[in-house]
């Protein structure tokens, strides 16, 4: 029985892995095609492709787990490394990042929910509908943000319409890396599994 729970206990951790990983591998690699190095400088835009993959990556991990709160404590020291370790922490940076990472956590719970509930069926409709979610997703933590930090909306209103549109279509790109990553990620998972099942 222990070695039973211990197998499944590695399998856990086996699938875990390879969820973030290729979630965080495919939106990373579509950000370098269009953007090559600019997407690790965390200070451009460009870099979403980076932080998306990588939140994307834990939230989608942590709602397969049996224990949600584990995945809840990853994406909470993600975003102590992304606020207190990769720049100089500020009360900017900090609503900033926690906005973005509820943002786009979210995004994937949708995402997540459709998919459970048969609302999209087949690879391509999961694909474009992790485009979409995160498209959304994006514009609306550029409003939030915009609102909360008061930085662009009293800036100028033209400005700000512009960098909401921007982010829809970055959020789409990044979306669609998410949609892939999460695709090819269950590939490998039942590969494996089967090629378990048949030894």
């Amino acid at each position: 029985m222990d070695a039973e729970a211990g197998e499944a206990g590695k399998d856990a951790v086996r699938d875990t892995v390879i969820r973030m990983s290729a979630i965080v591998v495919i939106t990373g690699a579509s950000g370098f095609l269009y953007f090559r190095d600019t997407v690790l400088n965390l200070r451009a835009v460009a870099s979403q492709f980076l932080t998306s993959g990588v939140t994307a990556g834990i939230a989608y991990a942590a709602l397969h787990l049996p224990r949600v709160r584990d995945g809840i404590a990853a994406l909470i020291i993600w975003f102590v490394v992304l606020t207190f370790l990769v720049e100089r922490p500020s009360m900017h940076l900090g609503v900033m990042n926690l906005v973005y990472l509820a943002g786009i956590a979210g995004a994937v719970y949708v995402y997540m929910s459709f998919i459970r509930r048969g609302v999209v069926r087949g690879a391509l409709q999961r694909v474009a509908s992790a485009g979409v979610l995160t498209a959304l997703a994006n514009a609306l933590i550029t409003v939030v943000l915009g609102f909360a930090l008061r930085t662009l909306v009293f800036t100028s209103v033209g400005f700000f319409a512009s960098t909401v549109f921007r982010n829809l279509q970055y959020g789409t790109l990044v979306g669609i890396g998410i949609g892939v990553g999460a695709e090819l990620a269950e590939l490998l998972i039942g590969r494996l599994d089967r090629k378990a099942g048949e030894a």
